[in-house]
């Protein structure tokens, strides 16, 4: 294992558990607006806002996009569609209060952080993510916060590593991406030629080319600590 001096860690999926999260933040909007939290209302709103964020990972969608658009199928439904944004917004108020960690994440951070530098690198909108990482209280883990809506440019563009690189005085070999997206983790170091280790909690491993693969945090603390 070579040695780096910066872990540039995702945050949703790998270790921020979003759909907990969603889950909470869903239910308390579909209640303000008397709305059933049944599968097929759900699947729309999903479809919606997947489609969205992938869209933006590909630069045709804005942040302000997805704030604002991802709650018109289902606000439409009800005749509620004067009401998309206001809909969208207060979404992201309920998104910003729960910062719900997968089991064993902190610790693996704390552990990690005694040994590197801890960069958060994410495509979340910043209001959610500020927030969420407070109330998680996990902040203080961090040597710097990089959030595309702040950078002007996503992950997995170069453009967004590069910006990264020049914010941390890093180059490329001192720094390793963790992540659980091969769309945007794993490419994002791909396009910028830094190693990227490809987390898979909780699923099945994908193929890709990446220069390390875990399936659990303790996976991560033997290559990154054990080893070293």
């Amino acid at each position: 294992m070579k040695h780096y001096k910066y872990l540039l860690l995702d945050a949703d999926g790998t270790f921020y558990d979003f759909p907990s999260c969603e889950k909470v933040a869903i239910k308390k909007l579909f209640d303000n607006y008397n709305i059933p939290l049944s599968d097929d209302n759900l699947a729309l709103y999903h479809s919606a806002n997947s489609e969205l964020w992938d869209l933006f990972e590909k630069g045709k969608a804005t942040c302000d996009d997805i704030r604002i658009k991802r709650f018109i199928p289902i606000m439409k439904k009800y005749s509620l569609e004067a009401k998309s944004q206001e809909a969208g917004l207060l979404y992201c108020k309920y998104l910003s209060e729960n910062g719900i960690l997968y089991p064993g994440a902190r610790e693996c951070l704390e552990r990690l952080k005694q040994s590197y530098k801890l960069i958060m690198i994410t495509n979340g909108l910043k209001e959610v993510q500020y927030g969420r990482f407070e109330a998680s209280n996990t902040t203080y883990l961090y040597d710097k916060i990089v959030i595309s809506e702040e950078l002007g440019v996503q992950k997995p563009k170069k453009k967004f590593f590069t910006h990264t690189l020049d914010l941390i005085n890093a180059t490329e070999a001192e720094c390793l991406i963790i992540g659980d997206s091969l769309t945007s983790d794993i490419q994002g170091g791909i396009n910028s030629g830094i190693d990227t280790l490809y987390l898979h909690l909780n699923k099945e491993k994908q193929e890709g080319a990446y220069t390390y693969a875990a399936a659990s945090y303790d996976e991560i603390l033997d290559l990154l600590i054990n080893t070293n």
